[in-house]
């Protein structure tokens, strides 16, 4: 069956810090795909937070304020990705024209945004044979997404809790957020393990690959995307990370710089977390752990004293938030946050 345009869908979706770039990345300069390179945060924003506000609320959002507003010319929140290759203004002024042209008023403007996306490319539309997007909230917008695209595919991505919460500890000595919270990194954890168990149940069209995995040896893991997504597999393509077509030469949370796919940080949180801290990921995490293969390390006996200290870069406000969403969860299960 030849899909419509609109129906050739695929999202990635996971948890930050999972290895969601990178995969897009590889993939990125497929001849069969059109991936956009940078975060829409359609479901989780532009459609949840400004579609009661109409089409420009939402447009201006895309162009102004999510991640994707760079290749509008906007510019980056951290991320110093060059797109200076690419016509920023040319593409912004033909995405608002087929955005607002009276014929497209019943179209979807995701799929608009693509279609306007791959003429800026020259790639013609009857040759994709999926569209990328990448969101790692789009874990919470299953639903909405497959009400939306019923043929849809999903790329799940999975890395070990605890390289997790090294990373996002790492990101904020960086960034300064003074918002960085342990309980989003467990709960997200447990959002994205939950769509991955539907993934191999088959209740969606879905596939799970592992962070370390892939930057271990990308060709096996790259091999099985490339095939659930019947496209062909070429090692010179699939194996170079790439942004618009330029090279992309990583997203580290310590800003380091690659110039190849590194499984350098992989293992790293075993020498950077302190006891406190393996244990409050594995508390919250343990049953599902060894299902992806990430063995705990703690008793259950001592994880009451770990859930209680405070985690390096934790505010005050976001210690007490993470600690009564915490027990709220343990005691009434967990919300969709």
């Amino acid at each position: 069956m030849i899909l419509p345009f609109e129906q050739r869908a695929c999202f990635a979706a996971g948890q930050a810090k999972t290895g969601t770039t990178l995969l897009i990345a590889l993939l990125d300069g497929h001849p069969q795909l059109l991936v956009l390179p940078e975060e829409t945060a359609y479901f989780p924003t532009a459609l949840n937070k400004y579609g009661k506000y109409g089409r420009r609320a939402q447009f201006d959002y895309l162009t102004k304020e999510a991640l994707s507003r760079v290749l509008f010319g906007g510019p980056p929140e951290w991320e110093k990705m060059d797109y200076g290759h690419f016509p920023a203004a040319d593409f912004r002024e033909r995405f608002e024209t087929v955005a607002f042209d009276p014929k497209n008023t019943d179209k979807d403007l995701l799929v608009l945004m693509m279609e306007t996306y791959a003429e800026m490319l020259g790639i013609p539309l009857d040759s994709i044979v999926r569209w990328v997007e990448k969101t790692p909230a789009n874990r919470r917008f299953i639903p909405q997404i497959l009400e939306r695209f019923p043929h849809a595919k999903l790329l799940i991505t999975m890395r070990d809790p605890r390289a997790i919460l090294a990373a996002q500890i790492a990101l904020e000595k960086t960034r300064k957020t003074r918002e960085f919270s342990v309980y989003y990194c467990v709960s997200h954890w447990l959002q994205a393990a939950q769509l991955a168990l539907c993934a191999e149940r088959k209740e969606i069209s879905g596939m799970v690959t592992r962070y370390e995995d892939l930057v271990a040896d990308p060709a096996p893991p790259m091999q099985r995307v490339c095939d659930f997504l019947e496209i062909s597999f070429d090692r010179s393509v699939v194996l170079t990370p790439t942004k618009a077509g330029k090279f992309w030469p990583g997203n580290s949370a310590t800003e380091r710089e690659f110039s190849e796919v590194s499984g350098e940080r992989a293992a790293s949180w075993q020498s950077e977390l302190s006891v406190d801290e393996i244990g409050w990921v594995e508390w919250h995490c343990r049953e599902l752990m060894p299902h992806f293969g990430y063995a705990p390390r703690m008793s259950h006996r001592s994880f009451l004293h770990h859930w209680a200290r405070p985690i390096r870069e934790e505010r005050p406000k976001q210690y007490f938030k993470s600690r009564y969403y915490s027990v709220r969860d343990k005691l009434l299960g967990p919300r969709n946050k």
